[in-house]
């Protein structure tokens, strides 16, 4: 947490400004953290306007291949995903995260293979690195630009 202070006139206020918080496994938005962290590379290109980056560490392949094996398993269905909503599959210390953006007036339509064939291609290729990673049709991240963001983000193992 940070302070920033504002002008008003004469008077002075401060107010604290929480740096990216995020919910676990239900936030449509990404840490600022996620493109800032200095082990961030820039964005790689894919298709005309998709991207992704690779960031953070200690990603573990096995739980991330166990997430990507739920996923597998809904073939050609299309999932419906309306403004600022998640879909989540998740094993152990890996949750693949599809989102659609807040503000996009229609729903994203896309079938489980094209996530899966992403997300088990692409984006694996940064967790057998060591690293997570995200991907979304802009190439500003971090921004609220484009209208989804596939995630192979760090999951808090759940506690029976």
């Amino acid at each position: 947490m940070r302070f920033v202070t504002l002008f008003f006139g004469a008077e002075v206020a401060k107010i604290a400004v929480c740096a990216a918080a995020i919910i676990p496994g239900n936030s449509p938005l990404l840490s600022r953290d996620v493109i800032t962290d200095t082990t961030a590379g820039l964005p790689h290109d894919l298709a005309k306007r998709d991207a992704y980056t690779c960031y953070g560490g200690n990603a573990n392949v096995t739980d991330c291949e166990g997430a990507l094996e739920q996923l597998q398993a809904y073939e050609d269905q299309t999932f419906q995903v309306y403004s600022g909503v998640c879909l989540n599959w998740s094993k152990d210390t890996c949750n693949v995260r599809f989102c659609a953006q807040p503000y996009v007036a229609r729903t994203v339509n896309r079938t489980a293979s094209w996530i899966y064939n992403w997300a088990s291609n692409s984006l694996m290729e940064c967790v057998r690195g060591g690293q997570y990673s995200l991907m979304g049709d802009s190439t500003n991240l971090n921004g609220n630009g484009g209208t989804y963001r596939l995630h192979l983000e760090h999951a808090r193992p759940k506690r029976g």
